[in-house]
């Protein structure tokens, strides 16, 4: 014991003595402490968009995620959800829905759906002729052709106790002027057990918005 307590006393305070590890670098604290202020109108909305941001002071540097204590993961949130759920109801059938956005781009739009229910009247909203159980499908897609033409499509089939229903309809709108749009279409309609139910429509518009 005498011998430790003789090598405590007797030796340099470096030997002894451990180096201390700041916990940030000079420059972030001084950048943290001192922070560039903006009080132009431009920042208000702006204070997330580096290209925004009030200059850094001489000597400092840009601070982000990674440099703060216990930080290097960012949280992201999507936009918007690209699926749902909702219920359905009406006079005609009752169900829940479930659907997908299953592509979105600057010019093109898919999405599909699917609805499980019980049909109360038949021969409505596009539906099989008797009542019951159903399954409903649906995909629609949308498609810009240049700058002032678009082609959408839209295919709905329901099945259950009394046959299948199929409607599918084609639509394009070319924008003619500003206000002007020349639309036309092609609609098709087909119920396997009820022959007199199908049906092809052929549709040419011009609308105008005033």
């Amino acid at each position: 014991m005498l011998p430790l307590l003789w090598l405590a006393f007797t030796a340099p305070p470096t030997a002894l003595a451990q180096p201390l590890v700041p916990v940030l670098q000079p420059e972030i604290v001084q950048r943290l402490l001192d922070p560039p202020r903006c009080l132009k109108a431009r920042c208000a909305s702006g204070e997330w968009v580096v290209d925004a941001m009030p200059a850094i002071p001489s000597g400092q540097r840009r601070l982000d995620a990674d440099d703060l204590p216990g930080s290097g993961g960012r949280l992201r949130l999507p936009n918007e959800r690209r699926d749902w759920m909702k219920p359905q109801g009406s006079n005609a059938r009752v169900g829940m829905q479930y659907g997908m956005q299953a592509m979105k781009t600057r010019d093109t739009s898919v999405r599909v759906s699917v609805d499980t229910g019980f049909r109360l009247q038949g021969y409505a909203d596009d539906g099989i002729a008797g009542t019951g159980p159903i399954l409903r499908g649906q995909v629609e897609w949308n498609q810009a052709l240049g700058k002032r033409a678009r082609l959408s499509q839209t295919t709905r089939v329901e099945t259950g106790q009394h046959g299948a229903y199929l409607r599918n309809s084609l639509l394009l709108n070319v924008q003619l002027q500003p206000m002007l749009t020349l639309s036309s279409g092609v609609e098709l309609r087909r119920d396997r057990d009820l022959a007199g139910r199908n049906q092809t429509d052929a549709t040419l518009k011009l609308k105008y918005a005033f």
